[in-house]
């Protein structure tokens, strides 16, 4: 497997953001998506789970080169401490998105006391959209495939070190851009356990804090980093379909959203029109 390949797959039609009411009304009309710090997400064990199948890979890559090459030993110590040691100091976000717009396990997750919302946003749109942020990635959960891409990533930055002509910047980085591509792939190597949630995400390229998008907010223990995507550019904010999660009062709420979207000057489909589609969840869960 070519790494890189990973970065050009086709998304489905609609990809799905599950959110509560408060970021259905902030995506609307703010006109934008924010994406999370890397370091920031709701289980830090995420990026983790990444790092440590590298290490473990650059481990059984050291093991298995001969004692007598110890350019290529030390060269792959040397990325396994970059790793260690530098990952977090960079600012890359992502913004997840679901293959499934009515999936229990997403509602209790992401959807709020009583009430979320499934937003569809067009596939193809948000690729080109993410071309101006990043990359739109689905996420590889299977530990075969993971391990496949890092090895393929651990190969491409030993062959860039094995044609660097530059030997003082060789000393200066002894680690390549192993970091810096990491941050790439890094978050959307995730656990099987999460394998239901079909994820795809915008993944950024490493940002500046000071870029007027980047920005901080409150979280329940701490400041979050984020950066803003805008979706000003795109007819209907590229939104497709809005499922709303379980409620105890599905008329109204369908209403309510129907308003929203009027009142936002964003068409809303039905049998015989073209618009954004509104419907309700046909998950039986109450947590009311």
């Amino acid at each position: 497997m070519n790494v890189k390949e990973i970065l050009h797959r086709t998304p489905p039609p609609v990809l799905y953001h599950y959110t509560t009411q408060q970021g259905l009304l902030g995506i609307i009309n703010s006109k934008e998506i924010w994406a999370t710090h890397t370091q920031y997400l709701n289980d830090i064990r995420e990026f983790r789970h990444a790092t440590d199948l590298v290490k473990q890979e650059l481990s059984l890559m050291a093991d298995a080169t001969p004692v007598e090459d110890k350019v290529l030993r030390d060269r792959l110590w040397d990325m396994k401490n970059a790793v260690s040691r530098t990952l977090q100091n960079i600012n890359v976000c992502v913004c997840s998105f679901s293959e499934n717009g009515d999936v229990l396990s997403q509602w209790r997750a992401y959807g709020g006391p009583a009430s979320g919302f499934a937003i569809g946003f067009s596939g193809e749109e948000l690729r080109e959209m993410s071309r101006e942020w990043g990359w739109l990635v689905p996420v590889a959960y299977e530990e075969e495939e993971q391990r496949r891409v890092i090895r393929s990533l651990l190969n491409d930055v030993l062959q860039e070190l094995q044609e660097l002509r530059n030997p003082i910047k060789e000393l200066e980085h002894p680690a390549g851009n192993l970091v810096a591509y990491l941050n790439r792939y890094a978050p959307i190597l995730k656990h099987n356990a999460f394998q239901e949630e079909h994820e795809w995400r915008v993944v950024t390229r490493p940002l500046l804090c000071t870029l007027k998008s980047f920005g901080y907010r409150t979280g329940p223990s701490m400041l979050i980093p984020y950066s803003r995507l805008s979706l000003e550019s795109r007819p209907a904010l590229a939104i497709r379909e809005i499922v709303i999660g379980p409620t105890p009062h599905p008329e109204q709420s369908l209403r309510s959203v129907h308003g929203l979207l009027t009142k936002n000057s964003i068409e809303t489909g039905g049998p015989h029109r073209q618009g954004v589609s509104i419907r309700l969840s046909a998950v039986p869960y109450r947590n009311w």
